[in-house]
């Protein structure tokens, strides 16, 4: 069975026009309108709510029915593709939708209340410098008590394009995501591009890797035998080969730090440039690399499964995996008692995290009914419980070597089966041909990884002509 239509055929679309795609797009509009009226001005209008709440399942309708009229043609060659630019930004605009229609909260807060959260990120701090005049500079986005409608439109964009939120009233604690480092426009700009840079060969290492492990008939084992005969012994226990699911995160954590660097450039420059070709209403503020931390907080250091997860791989949409996970849990289980109700959000969160990484695959492909995916993140939510629990019980962290091995055992146990089932759906082998096969551009292009042979073919043939 496959999420991605109701259509009997993946051969539905033989070819990828750009007019056959535009009304799978129709869920923008809708969405658009919703974001715009989560602007403060709106915040004490019952009419803007109501709006809010009535156009949030046009959305989600508009959203999912038409998955298959935003998809590339045919789906086992653009699998890869589909998977990072269809079904992963269709499911984050779900939970926007979902979002922005029930929430009550203001999207800003005053300071004392972000200090008290401990997600203050105001300027007015001792490590940050005065302005010209010894005053503390004002915070980047400072809603205006009269919007024009130019601001609502800047609010608008601004608020789609921020999944952090870092300065809202959500924005995550500094624990999760600190402070960026504090530099200017311009050696911002050149830190960005060689991090970009980095994270891009990274990726595309060790995708190759991956590429590798997943088109050789014994796995991980097996690369691993072909390189030291002295581990030929390995081909006959692939049971136990639980070392595959780390290529793959490795390659998922730099594509996404590449992806993240390829923006933040993009912003930089917008930054730059705005004020001179846009009116002031629209125009970007004054910009501060301090509001761009790393994607991941350190993720290589995290000692257990709830900095690993909380303060670490969910931390770029870790409002989505709350709002529409951990909150709808707590409030359910409240009745039972404060742990048991945490314990419930806990588990509703990494479910729903689980839901939403096994739709990435299977939109795009078939479903499969074991569930493996959600089975992996619902272990680790399980984790996540116990080491609340050891830490109640005990008054001791997990934490050190052996919370690392913890974390490692955990992720690993049962990452083994959900990346398998991923590469039985296709991952790694879909029209991505050995790494000793690639052209140049599968090694220099950014996000190749991604794209069919048919795309690489073209660009090289683009630039030898």
């Amino acid at each position: 069975m496959t999420l991605v239509t109701s259509r009997p055929t993946s051969d539905l679309f033989t070819s990828n026009e750009i007019w056959r795609m535009l009304p799978g797009y129709m869920f923008v509009v809708p969405l658009l309108v919703q974001t715009y009226l989560m602007h403060p001005s709106y915040e004490r209008s019952g009419g803007a709510k109501l709006v809010r709440a009535a156009l949030m399942p046009v959305t989600l309708y508009l959203d999912f029915s038409r998955v298959h009229l935003r998809l590339f043609y045919p789906l086992d060659v653009f699998l890869h593709w589909n998977f990072a630019a269809i079904s992963f930004p269709t499911f984050h605009a779900a939970c926007l939708a979902i979002q922005y229609g029930l929430s009550q909260a203001p999207v800003f807060a005053s300071k004392d209340q972000l200090i008290k959260a401990g997600n203050y990120r105001g300027l007015d701090d001792p490590d940050h410098p005065n302005d010209e005049d010894g005053k503390l500079e004002k915070p980047v986005h400072t809603p205006s008590k009269t919007p024009s409608f130019l601001e609502k439109i800047k609010f608008t964009v601004w608020m789609l394009f921020s999944p952090r939120g870092l300065e809202t009233s959500w924005a995550p604690s500094l624990e999760a995501v600190p402070h960026g480092p504090k530099m200017g426009p311009g050696k911002f700009f050149v830190y960005t591009l060689f991090k970009t840079v980095l994270s891009h060969f990274l990726m595309t290492g060790f995708w190759a890797l991956c590429v590798i492990c997943a088109q050789h008939p014994q796995g991980a084992f097996g690369v691993l035998a072909d390189c030291w005969p002295v581990l030929s012994f390995l081909k006959k226990y692939p049971q136990f080969d639980y070392c595959l699911p780390a290529p793959f995160g490795l390659a998922a954590w730099f594509a996404i730090e590449t992806l993240g660097g390829v923006l933040n450039l993009l912003e930089v420059i917008f930054y730059q440039v705005g004020p001179y070709i846009l009116p002031k209403d629209l125009a970007p503020g004054t910009f501060d690399s301090r509001l761009y931390p790393a994607l991941f907080n350190r993720i290589y250091a995290r000692e257990s499964l709830i900095q690993f997860w909380s303060n670490g791989w969910h931390a770029i949409f870790r409002r989505n995996i709350v709002f529409c996970g951990w909150i709808p849990m707590e409030y359910l289980f409240r009745g039972f008692g404060k742990n048991v109700a945490k314990a419930a959000a806990i588990m509703g969160g990494m479910i729903f995290s689980g839901i939403f990484h096994e739709y990435l695959i299977a939109a795009v492909s078939r479903v499969d009914w074991g569930f493996p995916t959600v089975m992996m993140f619902g272990l680790c939510g399980a984790g996540m419980v116990a080491e609340v629990q050891f830490k109640r019980r005990t008054g001791h962290l997990v934490q050190g070597l052996t919370g690392r091995l913890w974390v490692t055992l955990v992720i690993g146990s049962y990452g083994k089966y959900m990346v398998h089932s991923w590469m039985d759906r296709g991952l790694g082998r879909s029209d991505i041909p050995p790494p000793r096969l690639w052209t140049w551009p599968r090694w220099i292009v950014p996000f190749s990884g991604l794209l069919p042979e048919r795309w690489i073919a073209r660009i090289a043939s683009w630039v030898s002509s």
